[in-house]
């Protein structure tokens, strides 16, 4: 199909969004998005790197992934929907802002998960 392709664990639309991935996915450099709901109750997933070419996290992407512990948002995240991490209640996150963006939703953290702002990485 030319409209997407497999990679990573992860299904890809031919904009290189992301729309679906899986506890073992490993999202490729060149994805340009998490489309919505996109690791929706994926309970497996513990940790997932998101690539520095991400601009944009939909909405619920990350919601009720139960063994999530961490994520790191990386910098060029300029955009991030609705309750990105509603029901993922041992997560804490990483963003490399210093504060949120303007365009991260207002109830993007809505179960307010520890979030540690200004991240450099190791």
């Amino acid at each position: 199909n030319k409209n997407f392709k497999s990679e990573g664990n992860c299904l890809i639309f031919s904009n290189n969004y992301l729309i679906c991935g899986c506890k073992n996915s490993i999202i490729p450099s060149y994805v340009k998005g998490i489309a919505d709901w996109a690791f929706y109750n994926c309970s497996g997933l513990k940790s997932i790197k998101i690539p520095s070419g991400v601009t944009s996290i939909g909405d619920f992407a990350f919601m009720d992934c139960n063994s999530l512990i961490s994520i790191i948002i990386p910098r060029g995240v300029t955009t991030i929907g609705s309750n990105v991490f509603g029901g993922c209640s041992n997560i804490t996150i990483y963003a490399e802002v210093e504060s949120k963006p303007s365009g991260w939703n207002n109830l993007w953290n809505f179960n307010n998960r520890p979030v540690v702002w200004g991240y450099k990485g190791d």
